[in-house]
């Protein structure tokens, strides 16, 4: 049984590769997210397509770079990204908190729920996906021997 290593590729082709993938299947999952949420009752702006799909394409661009950016300058990566990425995701979730909190019906923290179902899928596709095309360097003369 022979064991096959992940194929690497360029920045120049990683990195577009990436957002292209992650635009497009976290858009199809938040689109049946918003759709299931409205059949479930809630309403709201971020339910609606152009808000859902501009901002997940935005998402897939700002975390395909800065995954780059960090698996290239960081003397620790996979330890950068273990902090950072829960870190993205909780901050994520003010608006949403705030949105529940507003309205203080239970409509409005359905709305919200739905929305951090979004986040959620969305970044879990684009650690996936980065992950896959874009596998952080374990550098030798700075391995995290601690994790």
């Amino acid at each position: 049984m022979s064991t096959t290593l992940p194929r690497t590729y360029s920045p120049t082709v990683a990195v577009p590769l990436s957002i292209a993938i992650v635009a497009v299947l976290a858009s199809a999952v938040n689109a049946v997210l918003a759709l299931v949420g409205g059949a479930i009752g809630a309403t709201g702006p971020g339910l609606q397509p152009i808000a859902y799909l501009s901002l997940t394409v935005v998402a897939a661009i700002g975390g395909a770079v800065g995954w780059h950016l960090i698996a290239r300058f960081a003397n620790r990566p996979s330890r950068v990204m273990r902090w950072l990425v829960p870190s993205f995701l909780a901050v994520s979730f003010i608006p949403d908190i705030l949105i529940g909190v507003s309205t203080g019906t239970g409509d409005g923290w359905l709305y919200a729920a739905v929305l951090m179902c979004m986040h959620v899928t969305t970044i879990t596709i684009a650690i996936l996906t980065y992950r896959r095309l874009m596998p952080l360097p374990d550098r030798a003369d700075a391995r995290d021997t601690t994790a």
